[in-house]
């Protein structure tokens, strides 16, 4: 079809050229409205996918990533879910090198598939985009509106890949916790989709609970957020601003004082090749899956020792927040050393305040069941309620409340920016107003870690 539309296009005028390549492209392969999914699920392993499952956009289960399926396509029918395969003991080496370079390996292998299935569905008439798997993100989006193109795990529990396990991976029956995943976008129908399956693979068994070395994760199903971005994530994009700022300050004493040789070169090695994860241990230990499970079950102490307790002694730093969970559980184990964040998430807008809330809240006795604190912005107002120990955000309503925060819009910014030794602490009643019960508020703030 290039070829020919450059023939035409040689010595013709705008008008004929056009007609000619209209009248050439009625040549080309019609486009099915519906596609066989048996032949598509063949031409994805041909292309390099270890496993292949199919979703409706329309599947209620897929909950907004509808939405932002249909924004980034809005003609889109399917979406095919494409699961790769990575090297386990790569992954379980105390090697975080070793095994940062078994996850880019299978990224990069299940992103090239995709390219090569999206070509051959556009020879055979059928659009298609290929979703990034991880970075690079829209991380410049309106406010409330998800930065990665489409959330893999929901499309993969929807096509019957898996379940999320205690850990937060997605468990695939056969492979395990051991995969990653990527998303294409199609234009067409396909004659079979998949199904969530009837039973979750996570066995419940908590070594990803022994082997965070944040405690990130519990074992009631808890998941702490922002102990797993600050460690795990500590040479992203999205946690590493800290440095940045470092490194902007221009003081090279001061630079030293905080940052080691060792995390410097480990920074820039990140930033030279691809973001390196520096945990992930609770995958490493993950012994669920038809593939992984039979050592584990003919020798569960011999899993401890060779996979979990290597991983727990291994010497390194771990990434905290002052005063937080995380801090308080790697200081526990003498082979972690404790490094402090100067982390401060993104909470500029309504929906990042409340998002921020959810996410560094952490259980506490001390809280009364029922607390409810309303906020209010000048862009908006949000409900903050804590009831079994959980906390979540919504609109205001006309019920009671034990307190209400009026802020400007600075203030409600750094309102969830943890204090920083030598710098101005935001938290102080005379950075905006409390009504009702001021100590209510205080036991709230010192919920967030």
């Amino acid at each position: 079809m290039v070829n020919e539309t450059r023939r035409i296009f040689r010595g013709t005028d705008e008008a004929e050229a056009a007609r000619r390549v209209y009248e050439a492209s009625l040549s080309s392969p019609p486009r099915p409205d519906r596609v066989e999914a048996g032949w598509l699920r063949e031409l994805c392993l041909r292309a390099g996918a270890a496993d292949v499952g199919f979703v409706d956009v329309g599947r209620a289960g897929l909950g907004g990533e509808n939405d932002n399926a249909r924004r980034l396509m809005p003609t889109v029918r399917s979406l095919i879910c494409l699961v790769g395969i990575s090297n386990r003991d790569a992954i379980r080496s105390t090697s975080r090198a070793t095994a940062n370079k078994a996850w880019h390996r299978t990224g990069d292998k299940l992103e090239s598939a995709a390219a090569r299935i999206c070509e051959e569905l556009a020879e055979a008439g059928v659009r298609a985009i290929p979703t990034n798997m991880g970075f690079p993100m829209d991380v410049q989006v309106p406010p409330g509106q998800a930065s990665w193109a489409i959330a893999h795990k929901i499309v993969a529990v929807e096509a019957g890949m898996g379940h999320m396990g205690i850990n937060r991976n997605i468990i695939h029956p056969k492979f395990g916790n051991f995969v990653l995943l990527d998303t294409i976008l199609i234009d067409a129908e396909i004659d079979a989709y998949g199904q969530p399956l009837d039973y979750n693979p996570c066995l419940g068994c908590n070594l990803c609970v022994a082997a965070c070395p944040v405690g990130a994760i519990s074992n009631v199903g808890d998941f702490d957020f922002f102990a797993c971005l600050g460690h795990n994530y500590r040479e992203f994009p999205i946690s590493a601003t800290d440095w940045v700022d470092a490194v902007a300050a221009g003081d090279a004493s001061a630079y030293r004082a905080k940052f080691r040789e060792d995390e410097t070169l480990s920074m820039l090695q990140s930033l030279a090749f691809e973001p390196n994860y520096k945990s992930a241990y609770c995958m490493a230990v993950c012994p669920a899956g038809e593939d992984v499970i039979g050592p584990y079950l003919a020798d569960k102490a011999r899993h401890r020792d060779d996979v979990l307790l290597p991983l727990r002694q291994h010497p390194e730093p771990v990434y905290v927040q002052s005063g937080s969970h995380a801090e308080k559980t790697a200081a526990r184990n003498p082979a972690k050393r404790v490094r402090y964040l100067d982390f401060k998430p993104d909470v500029s807008t309504v929906a990042n305040f409340a998002l921020g809330l959810r996410h560094m809240f952490t259980p506490s006795a001390s809280l009364p069941d029922g607390l409810r604190v309303e906020f209010r912005f000048p862009d908006g107002t949000l409900l903050a309620t804590v009831r079994d120990q959980r906390l979540t955000t919504g609109s205001a309503d006309d019920l009671p409340v034990d307190a209400t925060v009026v802020c400007d819009e600075l203030d409600y910014i750094r309102i969830l920016h943890r204090p920083i030794a030598g710098r101005p602490t935001y938290t102080e009643p005379d950075r905006y107003t409390v009504k009702g019960d001021p100590a209510a508020f205080q036991r709230l703030l010192a919920s967030l870690t």
